[in-house]
């Protein structure tokens, strides 16, 4: 028996080491609507990225209209440092899940970009959210992410213990839904861009540049629409 705890302990140990995962976005593939793979390299970026796979983490871009021309994974910003990018006038959402739809944790990433103008700087009017799902079911609450000016210094973004044991992340503009259901048309943020995904792992100090955001749940919208019936009700009993 004492023979085999140690050997408990490495194998327990090689699977929790093989399910940590940190995604930079470098020396991943990119998989490209015209059928091409490109490894990403932090030397150029490419454009017209259907989905992006980094180890067993896989980042997929679901474009509703076909329109993969601002769907983008690389050195987008010119930095040498590979980014994931994208313009929601073309997107409903980004799924981020592992192969096997293994459950993980997802711990910290760092946000380039939330902005309603593209290419400067956020108004705040941004309402990007980000929900976990685990086996079909939404198992989080939506959060809305932080604003942030276009290509501007990175924002340490720490999630939730709610992230913790889930399937799937969806990254979303909610002003494109409505009940629901995905409707194009206007939405709130311009585009986004993100980096550094940690996931089931403790975040690496080097990551963490010190300019922390909290995640703020979104209330519901009836929540909010109950909210302001209450207030109209409380002023017009004032009146009276």
């Amino acid at each position: 028996m004492n023979k085999l705890i140690p050997l408990i302990l490495s194998l327990l140990f090689a699977t929790s080491f093989a399910k940590a995962a940190i995604v930079t976005f470098t020396g991943g593939t990119a998989n490209l609507e015209n059928g091409e793979i490109v490894i990403t390299d932090a030397q150029s970026y490419n454009d017209g990225v259907m989905s992006y796979q980094e180890g067993d983490v896989i980042l997929d871009y679901l474009s509703p209209n076909e329109d993969w021309s601002f769907q983008t994974v690389g050195n987008y910003y010119g930095a040498g440092d590979d980014v994931i990018h994208g313009h929601w006038s073309a997107i409903s959402s980004i799924e981020i899940y592992r192969e096997g739809n293994t459950p993980f944790d997802l711990q910290f990433f760092h946000l380039t970009s939330n902005t309603e103008i593209g290419g400067g700087a956020a108004t705040g009017d941004e309402i990007i959210a980000i929900q976990g799902w685990l086996d079909g079911a939404i198992v989080t609450e939506e959060f809305k992410l932080p604003s942030e000016d276009w290509g501007g210094e990175y924002q340490d973004v720490f999630l939730p213990s709610s992230f913790d044991n889930v399937d799937k992340v969806v990254i979303r503009d909610l002003s494109q839904w409505t009940t629901g259901e995905y409707v194009q048309g206007e939405w709130s943020a311009f585009c986004f861009g993100m980096d550094n995904f940690v996931f089931d792992e403790v975040i690496p100090q080097e990551l963490i540049i010190g300019n922390s955001v909290e995640l703020k749940p979104i209330p519901e919208l009836s929540s909010s629409l109950l909210g302001g019936l209450g207030l109209l009700l409380l002023l017009q009993r004032k009146r009276r």
